[in-house]
This record gives structure tokens, sequence and C-alpha cells, in this order.
């Protein structure tokens, strides 16, 4: 299995430990592929980074669409 996961910097809910961790956990358990991205300026709700947002999500469905 394998997908996106998309975080703020700012999130004020969610430590960036939790993130790593969550990570790390993932990695290590066979055929599973986990991307990360930050959203430098987003807090939890990506509020006022929805345009950032759109850009991480269009690339990675774009990456993923060209392999099939």
């Amino acid at each position: 299995s394998s997908g996106l996961m998309i975080y703020g910097k700012k999130d004020e809910l969610v430590p960036a430990e939790n993130i790593n961790e969550l990570n790390k956990r993932l990695s290590a358990q066979k055929g599973i592929n986990v991307e990360f991205e930050s959203v430098t300026d987003a807090n939890h709700f990506f509020s006022k980074a929805g345009q950032t947002l759109t850009k991480v999500l269009n690339k990675y469905i774009k990456k993923e669409s060209a392999l099939y």
C-alpha cells in the first residue's frame, strides 16, 4: 500500500515528533511506501495554505498517474 501524508509545519495539534514516529513505523513495514510532505506555513487545518496544499496533491497525483 502507498500514499501521501501531508502535514503543516505549524500544526498546533499534532507535534512533529508524532509525524516522525509515524513515518518511522510505516517505513519499517514491508510493502508500504508513504511519502511525507510538509507545508511550511500550514496549520493542522491548512488554513490559508490551500494553494500550496493543492500543488502538493497535484504533484503527487501526476507522479502516481504516470506509473499506470
